[in-house]
């Protein structure tokens, strides 16, 4: 009987300490539950329609298929697809004249060459790699692959030769993904609705003629031509390539519209070693030099100022990043800015107005 009653008075403390600690942690909790309960009404309110309104039949759709498997295909339907973005950022002659030369001279030493018999055998043995969902590659050193889903085998991954002094950047994709553009994380969900539809894979196709356009604007000027450099890049596609095809119905006004872009493809380029550390934001000489040189060039690469750095040798700015800007978030006239402020709050503003603020109208249209 005391061995018992003992045993109810320690099971009683247990239970009121247990009771103290949640206590601590009410107000918490109360707060999760808020905002969860929050979320989920406006999950609720843009996700459901009246069951009387009737459907708007001419909202945008995209259907994306292997080309050598059109029975399969993946729809997706949204308002903000525009035709430019999907449809024309892949140029076919000018990928296939851009494409990886029989040799490349090292961008620091031109008595020394790699050929294109050496560096496909290791390209497509990497790609090899990739398939098996390998982390770590023989003949290369990961630099960046924040944007890959090894998994699934899509989105966009950064690496450098060990043998060479150069940088190839893998683009993968697949029919499934090409219309899952919330499946990918934050940054691509933005970049999707801000830039009409626009996605790395497509991206990427832009990053070679935007590079030929900014060359011609910094060589014709005195000042930026002998301050910055860029390295060269060029595609490369493996052997017996897979293609997509896309479909698009009832977008920019045109009834149909098809393309077929590569599944996999690669940009090689020059690596470019820095002197020192990268560019930084606390900098505001390197802030105001390098938003200079944004406006210089009409916006058209990254103002993001991890994107540039000072060349070991040549003490130059070179520009990393040659992605079309505009394209990535969907800017349609031409943009100066002042500051870095500045252009961060008109970034936001763009954000939020083609997420949540566009009207019925807007989306018609």
């Amino acid at each position: 009987m005391i061995k018992s009653i003992k045993f109810f008075k320690k099971t009683k403390e247990e239970v009121m300490n247990i009771f103290v600690k949640l206590k601590k942690y009410k107000k918490k909790a109360i707060y999760l539950m808020t905002f969860f309960t929050w979320i989920s009404q406006i999950i609720s309110i843009l996700g459901n329609r009246s069951v009387h309104r009737p459907r708007y039949r001419e909202i945008p759709q995209l259907e994306a298929r292997w080309l050598d498997d059109p029975l399969k295909s993946y729809f997706l339907r949204n308002s903000h697809l525009e035709e430019h973005v999907i449809f024309n950022t892949f140029d076919e002659d000018f990928f296939n004249k851009n494409l990886l030369p029989k040799k490349i001279k090292y961008r620091n030493d031109y008595n020394k060459v790699a050929t294109k018999k050496e560096l496909e055998p290791i390209l497509e043995y990497l790609l090899e790699e990739i398939n098996q969902k390998k982390k770590v590659f023989k003949n290369f050193i990961v630099l960046r692959r924040r944007n890959f889903n090894k998994r699934k085998k899509w989105g966009l991954i950064i690496l450098k030769f060990k043998d060479y002094p150069l940088v190839v950047k893998v683009f993968m994709e697949n029919p499934k993904g090409f219309v899952k553009p919330y499946s990918k994380g934050f940054e691509p969900i933005f970049f999707f609705n801000m830039g009409g539809g626009a996605n790395r894979h497509l991206l990427g196709f832009t990053r070679v003629k935007n590079l030929q356009y900014i060359e011609t604007l910094i060589k014709k000027d005195l000042h930026w031509s002998e301050k910055i450099t860029t390295p060269r890049k060029w595609f490369w596609l493996p052997k017996n390539p897979k293609y997509i095809e896309l479909i698009g119905r009832n977008i920019s006004g045109k009834k149909l519209i098809k393309k077929t872009i590569p599944g996999t493809y690669c940009i090689i380029a020059d690596e470019i070693t820095p002197a020192g550390k990268k560019f930084s934001i606390f900098n505001k000489e390197e802030r105001e030099q390098c938003m200079t040189l944004c406006n210089f060039l009409d916006v058209s690469i990254d103002p993001h100022i991890d994107n540039y750095m000072i060349e070991k040798g040549t003490n130059k700015i070179a520009i990393v990043d040659t992605e079309h800007f505009p394209t990535l978030v969907g800017f349609k006239k031409k943009y100066k800015f002042d500051g870095y402020w500045n252009w961060y709050w008109s970034l936001s503003k763009k954000c939020i107005g083609d997420l949540l603020l566009r009207s019925k109208k807007d989306r018609k249209r």
